[in-house]
């Protein structure tokens, strides 16, 4: 088993350093993991001349905005290619001047050009002109450099940001061919049971998708899907509220198809129908489509309807119990966590629960260590959650679009009410006292509000 050692790094040779900077570090074996430290120390480890943190890199660039802007960074990074020697004198003037020096230069040179081609995320506007402006009249005074082909590529890099273009490096559409979507009769008169579960699955997926591969990570920090819009500000969120509203929807619609049903054993086709939905969602991976299904199935006007769960077949309670498994809610969800982190993309992962995870250790860790330095342990761990939810973006879906059926989807889930509004309907079904009939409730128990902390947390919208 790895020794857990923890150890004060000092590093200098920054720019104009009056003091030495700090790197708390903690060591598992040779890992070395940082924990805490200054702003300069932070960008020193970016640009070290002996090796290359590719974690480190990516930890901060998804979070640097927590505790420093993108032109203090800009000018801290500029500084760092022009850094002194450091004050300790570990080594001599020559193998700086000829060894260190230009290795520190040309991380420099790779760290700008990361950041610029992976985890640029300013708005499209005069300030952020200006930095760009900024950067390419930097790199066009070293082209002298030793390393003229790295600046060669950092400006072609700026000026693509500055033409308003894309760096980033697109997925590869699959190379599967899509399966041949199951269509009914008629196009022009849908209804839910005549449309084939499979299908119906899949073109949900489709739509969510769409709207999962548009969410942005600057969108999932500082809790900013909270965050109401105002007259003079853009919404911060606006693919993670996307996303929240259309999972709610999901729920909603569930709950009115079953209470649209007057007759006993229409409603009971209804929930079948729905846990067959909710099972291939399953199989594609679309746990976020999966767990709305179940939500709508376990909220409080359909988890009173007995008589309608004593008549639901054995085998749909059959169906529901693997799926119910998953998202127990034992050890923090441990069962769907586990599952969640082995999925092979495409997958489109339940937000409600990531987005508390997010809330948790926003919430939970202090900005700043007791000896004021950045708590980089905290950032490391958004950036875990967040790097799990880009990781599941990155491959897409072999499945064909039926816009017919994605127009009738979107207008039944938009036109769902709200589930707290459909508590009389339920009890005009079945009021209250009824009992179960001739046959006992035998085959299914729903839970009763087992899936209420991961629908809830987060997942409400202040509209």
């Amino acid at each position: 088993m790895d020794q857990t050692d923890t150890k004060e790094r000092r590093d200098s040779g920054s720019h104009d350093i009056t003091s030495p900077e700090k790197l708390v570090c903690e060591y598992h074996g040779s890992v070395e993991i940082v924990r805490a430290g200054t702003l300069t120390a932070l960008v020193e480890k970016l640009t070290y001349h002996d090796k290359l943190d590719s974690s480190f890199n990516r930890i901060f660039f998804t979070t640097f905005k927590y505790f420093t802007s993108s032109s203090e960074l800009l000018r801290l990074l500029i500084d760092r290619f022009d850094c002194s020697p450091p004050v300790s004198h570990t080594i001599t003037t020559s193998e700086w001047s000829t060894q260190t020096k230009p290795l520190i230069r040309l991380r420099v040179i790779y760290v700008l050009k990361q950041w610029l081609e992976h985890f640029w995320s300013e708005p499209k506007d005069i300030e952020t002109d200006r930095k760009l402006r900024i950067l390419q009249s930097f790199a066009e005074h070293v082209t002298n450099f030793t390393e003229a082909r790295a600046i060669k590529h950092l400006l072609i890099t700026i000026q693509r940001r500055l033409a308003g273009l894309d760096c980033q490096r697109r997925s590869i559409s699959s190379i599967l061919a899509p399966p041949k979507p199951i269509l009914p009769r008629r196009l022009d008169k849908l209804q839910f049971l005549r449309l084939d579960a499979k299908e119906i699955a899949r073109q949900l997926t489709i739509m969510e998708a769409h709207m999962f591969g548009k969410v942005h990570r600057d969108e999932l920090l500082n809790k900013n899907w909270q965050k109401k819009e105002s007259i003079n500000t853009p919404e911060l969120a606006p693919n993670v509220r996307a996303l929240i509203r259309y999972s709610n929807q999901l729920s909603n619609w569930v709950c009115a198809l079953i209470l649209a049903e007057s007759e006993l054993k229409k409603r009971t086709q209804v929930i079948g129908h729905l846990v067959n939905v909710a099972n291939i969602c399953h199989q594609l991976q679309n746990y976020s489509a999966m767990i709305s299904i179940l939500a709508g199935l376990e909220s409080a006007p359909i988890y009173r309807l007995a008589r309608t769960w004593a008549m639901v077949t054995e085998r749909s309670c059959n169906t529901l119990r693997p799926m119910q498994a998953i998202i127990f809610s034992a050890h923090n969800y441990q069962a769907y966590r586990d599952t969640l982190r082995v999925a092979v993309p495409p997958c489109i992962p339940f937000l409600g629960l990531l987005l508390k995870d997010l809330t948790f250790i926003e919430d939970g860790n202090p900005a700043m260590t007791p000896e004021g330095l950045i708590n980089f342990h905290k950032y490391t761990m958004l950036a875990s959650t967040i790097h799990e939810i880009q990781r599941l973006k990155e491959a897409p879906y072999s499945l064909q679009p039926v816009p017919e059926l994605q127009d009738y989807l979107a207008t039944q889930l938009q036109s769902a009410v709200d589930v707290h509004e459909m508590w009389g309907r339920s009890c005009e079904l079945e009021p209250r006292g009824r009992g179960l009939g001739d046959r006992p409730r035998d085959l299914y128990t729903p839970t009763g509000g087992m899936l209420t902390s991961m629908v809830v947390a987060c997942m409400v919208l202040d509209d």
